[in-house]
C-alpha cells in the first residue's frame, strides 16, 4: 500500500519535469495533463485493464485476458496471489492489493505519454488516444511481461519493475507520435520517407565525423578535460527549432520545477522498484539500493558529460600570440554558463532509474552504478540524433525512456544473478519496440479515419495531431526565472523576439493625476492589494 502510493507520487512529478522543461505557451496545459491522464487509465484500468492484464481464464491467452470476475474489479477481494521470481515463488499478497499496485504503473506510463504532445494535442482528444493505447498496448505488453501466462514472461525474460511495459513503451509512442506529427506535416507518407532517407544518407556520408567526436570524448575523459581537442566541424544539417516555430521559446521555462520534480520522482522510485518485490524481504531492499546507486551514478555521469563536452576554455591566441585578456574572461564565462549542469544531472539521474528499472531486483548492487553511467552516456548521444530525427518530440521523451530502457534490458541480460543470456532480453526489447510503434500509429489514423468521415474535409485537410492545429495556450504561465544578459543555456543569443520588451517611457504627470496619499483624507475606502502594490511604486492611478 505505501509502495502504491510513492508510485501515485510520481505522476504529479512528471507534472513538474513537464512544465519546467517545456515552454511558457505550453506549461499549465503539460501541468495538469499528467494528473487527468492517470485519472482516466486508472479508471479503465478497473473496469478492463486489470481483466485483460492480469487475468486468466476460458478464452485468455498469452496476449490477453478474459476472466469476467476480474471485469471492474467485481469479485478481486483477497484472493492469493504468488510472488516472487526465480527460485522464491511462496509469498502472497491479496489480489486487491496487487490490483491496485499495478494499476499505478498503468496510470503512470501514460503520464509519460503527455510529454509527447506539447502543441499538437487538445486534452480532450488526447484522453481519447490514452484511452484506446491503454487498451490496445500497454496492457497486451504488460501481459507479455508480467502475467505467469505471458510469453516473454514463458521464453524466460527478466523484466524486474517495467523496462519494457513502462519506459520502452512509453517512449517508443511519443517517438510514433512525432513521426505521425511529421507525415502529416509533410502532407504525405511518400514526403516524409523522402526526407528520413535524406537525413539518414547524410549521416552516413559523415561517419568521420561521428567516429572523431567518439573519440574526443574518450581522450577528454582520459585528460579530465584538461587537453585542448578542437572538435571537427559538424555536417550542414538545418534542425527545426523544438518548438516547431518561429518567434517561440525553444528554452526549458522553470529549472526549479525540474529539480524539485525529479527529487520527487527519485523518492517515488522507491515504491516502484523496491515494492515491485512485493513483500518486505531482502529483495526489496536490493532492489531499492540498487535504484538509489544507479541514479547517482547517471547524475553524477550527467554532470561529467557536459562539463568535460563543454568545460575546456577555448582560448585561442591572437596574431601576436598572446590572448586578448577581455576575450578570455568573456570566452571563460560563457564556458562558466554552458556548465549549468543542472539539466544534465537530472536527465542522468532519470537515466539511471529508467536503466536499473528491470534490473533491480535480479542484479547485484555492485553493478549498479554501470546501469547509471551507461545510460547517461546512451541518452545522451542518442539526444543528438532525436534532435535531428524526432523533432516532434521536443521533451526527448524517447531518448530518455526508450534508450535508457533499452540499455537496461541489455544489461539485465548480462549482470543477472540467475543464468542468463543477452539475447532473450533483446528479443524482449525488440518486440516491445516494434508493437508499440506500429500499433500506436494504427490507433493515430484510425482516429484521423473517424475524424475524416466527420468532417467532410479532404485526407490533406483533415489534421488530428499535427503543426496544421498547432496549439498556442492564451492562458500563459509567468516568466518566474529569466537569464541575465541576452544567452541561453546553451550560450546561444536569444532571438530578438523572446527578448524582454523594453521599459514603456514615464509619461509626465497630468493635472487630473491623483495619487493614494490623495485618498485618505477623503475617507475613501482602501484599495485592493494590487493598487497598493502600483501605488507603492509612485505611479499615478486613474480615479
Amino acid at each position: 500500500m505505501i509502495s502504491s502510493a510513492l508510485v501515485f507520487i510520481m505522476i504529479p512529478s512528471l507534472s513538474l519535469i513537464y512544465s519546467g522543461l517545456g515552454n511558457r505557451s505550453f506549461a499549465l496545459t503539460l501541468f495538469r495533463l499528467p494528473m487527468i491522464t492517470a485519472a482516466f487509465v486508472g479508471l479503465q484500468w478497473v473496469l478492463w485493464g486489470y481483466l485483460v492484464t492480469f487475468s486468466e481464464g476460458s478464452i485468455s491467452s498469452n496476449w490477453w485476458g478474459g476472466e469476467s470476475r476480474a471485469g471492474a474489479l467485481r469479485h478481486v477481494l483477497a484472493g492469493p496471489v504468488s510472488v516472487g521470481d526465480g527460485p522464491n515463488t511462496s509469498a502472497v499478497i491479496p489480489e486487491l492489493l496487487f490490483s491496485l499496485y499495478e494499476g499505478m504503473f498503468a496510470s503512470f506510463t501514460a503520464a509519460v505519454v503527455c510529454g509527447g504532445t506539447m502543441h499538437r494535442a487538445r486534452p480532450r482528444r488526447f484522453i481519447i488516444f490514452i484511452s484506446l493505447w491503454a487498451l490496445l498496448v500497454y496492457d497486451p505488453v504488460a501481459r507479455w511481461s508480467w502475467s505467469s501466462k505471458g510469453w516473454l514472461r514463458e521464453l524466460g525474460s527478466l523484466d524486474f519493475a517495467g523496462g519494457t511495459p513502462v519506459h520502452i513503451v512509453s517512449g517508443t509512442t511519443v517517438a510514433a507520435f512525432a513521426v505521425f506529427c511529421s507525415i502529416e506535416s509533410r502532407g504525405s507518407l511518400w514526403a516524409f520517407l523522402a526526407e528520413a532517407k535524406r537525413r539518414v544518407g547524410h549521416r552516413l556520408s559523415h561517419i568521420w565525423y561521428a567516429v572523431w567526436s567518439v573519440l574526443r570524448i574518450l581522450f577528454l575523459l582520459c585528460t579530465c578535460g584538461r587537453v585542448y581537442v578542437p572538435d571537427a566541424d559538424p555536417p550542414a544539417e538545418h534542425t527545426p527549432p523544438h518548438s516547431g516555430g518561429s518567434g517561440q521559446e525553444n528554452f526549458p521555462y522553470n529549472i526549479n520545477f525540474v529539480v524539485l520534480g525529479t527529487a520527487l520522482l527519485w523518492f517515488g522510485w522507491a515504491g516502484f522498484n523496491g515494492g515491485s518485490a512485493l513483500q518486505g524481504n531482502l529483495r526489496a531492499v536490493s532492489a531499492w539500493t540498487a535504484t538509489h546507486v544507479a541514479a547517482c551514478s547517471g547524475g553524477s555521469a550527467g554532470m561529467l558529460w557536459i562539463w568535460v563536452m563543454k568545460g575546456v576554455p577555448d582560448n585561442e591566441p591572437h596574431s601576436d600570440g598572446t590572448p586578448d585578456e577581455a576575450e578570455r574572461h568573456e570566452t571563460m564565462a560563457r564556458q562558466a554558463f554552458d556548465r549549468l549542469s543542472v539539466w544534465y544531472f537530472c536527465d542522468g539521474a532519470i537515466a539511471g532509474l529508467v536503466a536499473i528499472t528491470p534490473a533491480a531486483g535480479y542484479v547485484p548492487v555492485w553493478s549498479a552504478p554501470v546501469f547509471g553511467f551507461v545510460a547517461a552516456l546512451a541518452v545522451n548521444l542518442l539526444k543528438k540524433e532525436t534532435e535531428l530525427f524526432l523533432r516532434h518530440d521536443p521533451l526527448q521523451i524517447f531518448a530518455v525512456h526508450s534508450g535508457g530502457g533499452v540499455v537496461g534490458m541489455i544489461l539485465t541480460g548480462i549482470f543477472a544473478e540467475y543464468v542468463h543470456l543477452p539475447r532473450i532480453q533483446i528479443a524482449d526489447t525488440v518486440a516491445g519496440l516494434g508493437y508499440t510503434f506500429f500499433m500506436t500509429l494504427a490507433i493515430l489514423y484510425f482516429m484521423k479515419v473517424v475524424a475524416y468521415l466527420f468532417s467532410g474535409s479532404s485526407w490533406r485537410r483533415t489534421a488530428v495531431y499535427s503543426d496544421k492545429n498547432r496549439l498556442e495556450d492564451e492562458f500563459q504561465a509567468t516568466v518566474q526565472q529569466q537569464w541575465r544578459g541576452d544567452l541561453d543555456l546553451e550560450g546561444r543569443a536569444f532571438p530578438k523576439a523572446l527578448l524582454p520588451p523594453p521599459a514603456p517611457p514615464e509619461r509626465p504627470p497630468r493635472p487630473d493625476d491623483m495619487y493614494m496619499e490623495h485618498l485618505a483624507p477623503r475617507g475613501l475606502p482602501s484599495p485592493p492589494h494590487s493598487a497598493s502594490s502600483i501605488a507603492s511604486r509612485g505611479l499615478p492611478m486613474r480615479i
